[in-house]
């Protein structure tokens, strides 16, 4: 995409919009990496400096994070916090947040295998890992719940993930809408 002229906006803040409306429609999800600073302002016309300041502007506002090393990817809550979701505080609380950070390295590690996998079983092998990660961590999830919780966020799991006590019955699993795509029409 490269710049308007006529658009009247500082140019990092046309790259930001753009970014967040590539999240809003569905173009970009959580977790997904985001191009470096360098092949953003090629992909963009504009200058490295300029590229470096809308990715600093996404992460200031939480739309983003970073992994050292690994690059900057689209914050889990993105979406939400788009649609107009209340920001949740930092983690003060050093150990947690290193849990936290260790947890969403490794998940986006796994998420990273399975886009560069080359077969079917091999994609199927990272979204079990995917989902036995989650699973082996629900403790921590409960754990930021509760902290968020304990300082007045009002952090809550979304519906569709809670765990039933042991006096709940499950809810039936949602059923998801089925993609028109790649379907051939019935005769």
């Amino acid at each position: 995409m490269a710049h308007d002229p006529d658009d009247k906006r500082a140019l990092f803040q046309q790259v930001v919009d753009d970014i967040l409306d590539q999240i809003r429609d569905g173009r970009l999800n959580p977790n997904d990496p985001l191009p470096s600073a360098r092949k953003m302002a090629d992909l963009y016309g504009v200058a490295s400096m300029t590229a470096q300041r809308a990715l600093r502007e996404l992460q200031h506002r939480r739309i983003t994070y970073s992994v050292a090393g690994k690059g900057t990817f689209v914050h889990p809550d993105a979406f939400d916090l788009l649609r107009g979701g209340v920001l949740r505080e930092p983690i003060d609380d050093p150990d947690l947040r290193s849990r936290v950070a260790a947890y969403l390295a490794d998940q986006q590690a796994i998420t990273i295998r399975y886009h560069h996998a080359r077969t079917t079983d091999d994609k199927n092998t990272a979204l079990h890992e995917l989902l036995r990660h989650a699973d082996t961590n629900n403790d921590l999830i409960d754990a930021v719940i509760k902290y968020q919780a304990d300082r007045g966020n009002l952090a809550q799991q979304p519906e569709h993930l809670r765990r039933p006590s042991n006096d709940e019955k499950a809810p039936p699993p949602a059923k998801r809408p089925r993609s028109s795509r790649n379907r051939t029409p019935k005769q």
